[in-house]
């Protein structure tokens, strides 16, 4: 798949060494494209337009099994890609995605599951998010709108992709 699922999949006695060889291979074209000489706003474009997508690519699946560690190695991944845009005027990574209009990718993640949560819940597939409380009791309270939330006997499946959205469709 990408670079991610990798990270994701490997050993932890990997991992280390994957993601430094995917960081390297996902950052390879903005460092070429910056001995160029090309302007600042067009490499935070190539870099909007391929190497993010290809670190977000089904996020939604992925992103609530993430550990710390792996979601701090992806975070390095953009803060290289800022410190290479930015070049001697970099000075710390909130300021480069202030200047680069850019958010942080857990942010973007988290925010990529709700939109897609939203549209799955509208979708001729919301059959796949547990259902309302209106739904199980028959009756009209505060909370009916909200979705049951699903018993989580292990740790993989609290940490899987319907509770998370549960979870944020009910925090709305």
């Amino acid at each position: 798949l990408d670079a991610v699922h990798r990270v994701c999949k490997t050993k932890k006695t990997k991992q280390k060494k994957q993601h430094d060889h995917c960081c390297k291979q996902k950052t390879v074209p903005v460092t070429r494209l910056k001995r160029f000489g090309v302007s600042t706003q067009d490499l935070t474009t190539v870099y909007t337009t391929y190497i993010r997508p290809a670190m977000e690519y089904a996020a939604p699946v992925w992103h609530p099994a993430l550990t710390r560690t792996q979601s701090t190695r992806l975070e390095r991944l953009q803060k290289r890609a800022c410190r290479i845009i930015l070049g001697t005027q970099y000075i710390d990574y909130n300021a480069a995605l202030s200047s680069l209009n850019l958010i942080p990718l857990e942010e973007r993640r988290t925010n990529i599951c709700l939109s897609f949560a939203t549209k799955l819940l509208n979708s001729e597939f919301k059959d796949w998010l547990p259902p309302t409380r209106k739904q199980i009791t028959g009756r009209r309270t505060r909370n009916s709108n909200k979705l049951d939330t699903p018993m989580c006997r292990t740790m993989r499946y609290k940490n899987s992709a319907i509770p998370y959205m549960t979870d944020l469709l009910n925090n709305l």
